[in-house]
């Protein structure tokens, strides 16, 4: 593994403007040219940073945000938000993602939480996030068709009871929920009833249980609906899915770090480009009566 941090751009963040609570100050020294208070009232990045890898599985720090003197200080909260690229030959991967961080001597990550993303895996479109979904009808207890859904995922035709979920690359796929809706009217002559499983399997075509989770009802593994295609059951998933790429803060003794890793091996390519925008918000005071 070769990590190399071909640059950072510190000049968009400022420790005197970051937390200054007067926006005239603020906006007086953006008018002077100070590049840091021109990030904060334009909303620019405060640092950007690039790295390559020449493996595909990368672990490096990209910047030391207490090192570059972001400040987490005791009865305070700071977000960190990050927008986060990746790219290969074939494949090309974004999402955005924000960390909370209580201050302190040594500083807590609070957790990290995925806000939006999409990736382009050799000419397939997925969105990412963890408000993902796919609902469809089913007729004939066999052929589905999608009401709406998330890009990229399909639910494919039912088969001998199953249905498989494409996904795309991931580091994490979590089942949200699932209902499958039975018709409300079920005739007691109806054919005899059909149970509905489904699964996911990634667009690299390792299948369920290979780097990523089997998807399934988040109270059973099977489902019931009659047999009648008449009477028009839905389908309705809800999920979470992350990019195999994952930029996220890292505790350094009492430093806080962001470090990238993609210790996903299918992402083949020898060689991996990251590139991040990193955003700093204002420490928020907490207080607290004894």
């Amino acid at each position: 593994m070769a990590f190399t941090l071909k640059f950072l751009d510190e000049s968009g963040f400022s420790s005197t403007y970051i937390d200054e609570p007067d926006g005239f100050i603020v906006f007086a020294a953006a008018r002077a040219g100070d590049k840091g208070a021109i990030a904060q009232v334009m909303g620019l990045p405060n640092f950007i940073a690039e790295a390559t890898v020449t493996t595909d599985t990368s672990d490096g720090e990209i910047v030391d945000l207490t090192d570059k003197g972001v400040t987490f200080a005791a009865d305070t909260v700071r977000r960190i938000r990050c927008k986060s690229y990746c790219s290969s030959p074939n494949d090309h991967f974004m999402y955005e993602w924000e960390e909370d961080v209580l201050g302190g001597t040594t500083p807590v990550l609070l957790g990290q939480r995925i806000l939006n993303g999409w990736a382009d895996q050799a000419g397939t479109v997925f969105e990412y996030g963890q408000h993902l979904h796919f609902a469809a009808t089913i007729t004939a207890l066999t052929t589905l068709a999608t009401i709406d859904g998330s890009k990229g995922y399909v639910l494919g035709d039912i088969a001998s009871g199953r249905a498989a979920l494409l996904v795309p690359r991931n580091r994490l796929f979590l089942p949200k929920g699932a209902v499958l809706t039975a018709p409300s009217a079920i005739s007691a002559t109806a054919a005899a009833a059909d149970s509905v499983t489904w699964e996911a399997t990634n667009l690299d075509g390792l299948g369920a249980g290979t780097d990523a989770l089997a998807f399934l009802d988040s109270s059973s593994t099977t489902d019931t609906i009659a047999a009648d295609p008449a009477l028009g059951g839905v389908i309705s998933l809800s999920f979470e899915c992350w990019p195999p790429i994952n930029h996220r803060l890292v505790m350094d003794t009492n430093n806080v770090t962001i470090k990238a890793t993609a210790t996903n091996a299918n992402v083949a390519d020898d060689t991996l480009r990251h590139r991040l925008e990193i955003f700093v918000g204002k420490k928020v005071l907490l207080t607290h009566t004894t």
